[in-house]
């Protein structure tokens, strides 16, 4: 790369920017992150804090890549934190139908994952937390994690490579003819030979202005944090989630209606806290409108929560993208501008895999991104 600007400036300070960030300028990259608010400030921060495998074919990939980064973080003395070995998730359900159905659909798209089915005395006996009557799917996947901890720690990792990080309220794309050559913050320019919009749900709004390519909307989640000392060991998650999300889909993951609402039950246990969720709303929520219903349905598969002193609420907008995959690559149409963005619940589970593959793309590395995440099955901006 030449100029005497940045090589690449990235916008968002999420996992997905800060990870890019780090990859980018460990490898020499004169790199410039762009923050409005703040590093985690979105679904980085206020997700439910689980590392979890997405059980989508495509996707598999960047969650193998992304636990492998997560081993190197952990071990960079950057504050992350992360087992070496799942907590194990239990997907459950009152009907033996659905966690029969997801068990089937998971033992035949990934063989090599430990997939077992519990009910009565020794579902009991393995997770004595959870209601009687509840039948489950139990999978040796689930790294619960602190929620902001891997973007703090990116962060860190990207900084003392050299890259700086600065606060803008307003960043849109420099474009001249159909070449990015840098971003303009708050009205300043700042050159770039490259630009990555890694920016979550706002990706599009920086990409297109005139709003016409909208491939990634906001999703709501919120998430109630208890206190849970005695609470379950490991993570749980409704068994007919899968079908609202997209888990175990096999060759496509569904995409949201644009005013579809879904409610269900997960619990990620982290110490002595249990974050309770969750939802996917098309539309802002106040989150405090939303705990009494969240803790009311996890009291039906986790009596104790119901006791649990709550210790706060967190809402945030997840990117979901509009076929469930996250837009990996070259921008089409646009010379030196590259996106990563749109990863859905599954920002912390393959963000810094998906961020190290857009990375050595813009590097000019021989690697290939799936057809399935090439931004360009959407089209391009206007």
């Amino acid at each position: 790369m030449t100029g005497s600007g940045a090589d690449v400036v990235v916008i968002g300070g999420g996992i997905v920017g800060t990870s890019a960030a780090a990859f980018l300028a460990s490898a020499g990259a004169r790199t410039v992150l762009v923050e409005r608010e703040g590093l985690a400030s979105g679904a980085s921060g206020a997700n439910s804090g689980v590392v979890q495998h997405p059980l989508d074919p495509v996707l598999a990939d960047l969650y193998r890549s992304t636990l492998a980064l997560y081993g190197d973080l952990a071990a960079a003395d950057a504050g992350f934190r992360i087992g070496s070995e799942p907590a194990g998730m239990l997907y459950v359900s009152r009907d033996d139908g659905p966690v029969r159905r997801l068990g089937a659909q998971i033992g035949a798209l990934f063989p090599d994952l430990d997939v077992g089915l519990l009910e009565g005395r020794p579902l009991a006996l393995l997770e004595p937390t959870l209601a009687p009557g509840l039948h489950a799917c139990r999978v040796g996947i689930g790294y619960p994690v602190a929620p902001a901890g891997s973007t703090y720690a990116y962060a860190t990792i990207a900084e003392r490579a050299g890259a700086a990080i600065r606060l803008g309220r307003s960043a849109t794309v420099d474009l001249r003819g159909d070449r990015a050559v840098g971003v303009v913050v708050d009205g300043e320019p700042v050159a770039a030979d490259a630009v990555l919009v890694a920016a979550g749900p706002w990706t599009p709004e920086a990409l297109d202005p005139s709003g016409r390519w909208r491939p990634i909307r906001a999703r709501w989640g919120v998430v109630v944090e208890v206190d849970l000392p005695a609470g379950p060991r490991h993570v749980l998650e409704e068994a007919e989630i899968g079908e609202a999300i997209g888990t175990a889909a096999g060759d496509r993951p569904p995409a949201f209606e644009p005013d579809e609402a879904v409610e269900d039950f997960s619990l990620v246990p982290l110490g002595a806290a249990a974050s309770v969720g969750s939802t996917f709303l098309a539309r802002e929520p106040d989150p405090a409108a939303w705990v009494e219903p969240l803790l009311v349905r996890a009291s039906g598969f986790v009596p104790g929560v119901v006791d649990a002193p709550i210790r706060g609420t967190r809402s945030c907008a997840r990117p979901q993208s509009l076929d469930g995959r996250p837009l990996v690559g070259a921008v089409p149409g646009r010379r030196g501008l590259f996106v990563c963005a749109g990863h859905g619940s599954w920002g912390i589970s393959t963000g810094p895999g998906a961020a190290r593959l857009v990375a050595d793309v813009i590097r000019g590395r021989d690697v290939a991104v799936p057809a399935a995440l090439d931004p360009g099955r959407f089209g391009g901006p206007a």
